[in-house]
């Protein structure tokens, strides 16, 4: 895991000193310096056992200073583009004995090249290392409470066949990989790989249809044989996207999942999927989404081959003026176990539910300078035997500055 990091930061920094050097830059780097309070470092609550008995955790809060690198690349040129984003981060804690620091990374890479008018290829890559996440920001994914790195990388071939008919095909490679001192790596860590087709055929200037079909492997390369869920998957569906109006935009798409598990003890799991976005812009200042998906998921808890998601999310990004800034963003994931799909027969039917909501008000002094609030709460209330139900409040301020 260290040289993943050090060879991200080398690799992160050659691309700066390369690319700032040219005459009109492509590059910005910001640094962001924030202070905050946290009522729940440890994320304590309450947790109910298998055996019916309740265990109380006493929550510890604290004060903590953030620091933030922020580089961002955006190059244009007539046929590629390429876009990072890369975010390490140290944070201190005041009152966190066992280890009052965290340092974390975020990446996001996208690079498109058209070969021919008829030919794309687009590349991306997503990289979260956490510690102590429990309940992550990204699409508000539940994991471990426990060091961990995940990646998903995705490769797209789009193919114009006719000018209103488009193939696009991908592939992806996932991986969750945990601390090797986390308990939850060895029945945590799996990697999958997904390939699958798209068909997109525009009717009109604004309709589009799609077909989808996509398969999926999935390995827990560490895990033990009682806790084998390795399995594969085939899905199939249709989706749309609508124009509905200059302000509004909408993607719907649904279909059927079979997921195949690897123990014979188990039935194939098939369930209906679906996925709905909606983007609303009243106004140049103000941009509104929502978005809402169900399917099945990959489980957190090493009992169970898998989870039914269901996931809610709906934001507001609003400028007053050229100057203030105001964001704000709600999500709710509720995850389904069921019985059926046990590894454990003592474990029934549970379900966990999700919450955050998220807000940040920015200020522009200058050019290059902007001062920032912004608040955080965060709720896990699980009925999963051992899973510590807790909420989580936290409150910033801080200084941005462009550097270059």
């Amino acid at each position: 895991m260290k040289q993943i990091r050090i060879a991200m930061i080398m690799g992160c920094s050659l691309l700066v000193a390369a690319l700032a050097a040219s005459a009109e830059s492509p590059v910005h780097l910001n640094n962001r310096l924030r202070l905050g309070f946290d009522d729940n470092v440890y994320q304590a609550g309450t947790a109910t056992l298998i055996d019916g008995t309740t265990v109380h955790h006493r929550k510890t809060d604290s004060f903590r200073v953030l620091e933030e690198l922020e580089l961002l690349v955006n190059m244009n040129q007539p046929r590629t583009y390429l876009g990072l984003r890369y975010r390490p981060s140290f944070i201190w804690y005041s009152d966190r004995d066992e280890d009052s620091t965290d340092f974390l990374n975020d990446l996001d890479l996208n690079f498109t090249h058209n070969f021919t008018p008829n030919l794309q290829l687009a590349l991306s890559d997503t990289l979260r290392a956490s510690q102590l996440p429990e309940l992550q920001e990204d699409n508000y994914i539940v994991r471990g409470m426990d060091d961990n790195y995940y990646n998903s990388a995705i490769a797209t071939l789009a193919i114009s066949l006719r000018p209103e008919t488009r193939l696009d095909i991908s592939g992806r490679y996932i991986t969750l990989i945990y601390d090797s001192d986390s308990d939850a790596k060895k029945n945590g860590d799996y990697y999958s790989l997904v390939g699958g087709a798209t068909l997109r055929q525009q009717l009109a200037s604004r309709t589009t249809l799609m077909g989808d079909f996509r398969y999926q492997t999935v390995v827990y390369n560490e895990a033990d044989a009682a806790h084998n869920r390795d399995s594969d998957s085939v899905f199939g569906g249709l989706g749309i996207e609508q124009t509905v109006s200059s302000k509004l935009t909408a993607s719907l798409r649904s279909g059927v999942e079979q997921r195949m598990y690897d123990s014979d003890q188990y039935d194939d799991n098939t369930a209906p999927y679906v996925d709905l976005s909606l983007t609303f812009l009243p106004s140049p200042a103000t941009r509104i989404t929502a978005a809402t998906s169900y399917s099945i998921y990959e489980s957190d808890i090493a009992n169970y081959l898998s989870q039914d998601r269901t996931y809610v999310s709906l934001s507001l990004a609003h400028d007053f003026t050229a100057k203030l800034s105001f964001y704000i963003s709600g999500a709710y994931s509720l995850n389904q176990y069921e019985n059926d799909y046990s590894l454990n027969p003592r474990f029934g039917d549970y379900d966990e539910n999700s919450y955050l909501v998220s807000t940040r008000l920015a200020y522009r002094v200058n050019r290059i300078n902007w001062v920032e609030i912004g608040y955080q709460y965060v709720k896990l209330d699980s009925d999963v035997p051992g899973r510590e139900n807790y909420d989580r409040n936290r409150a910033d301020i801080g200084w941005k500055i462009q550097l270059f």
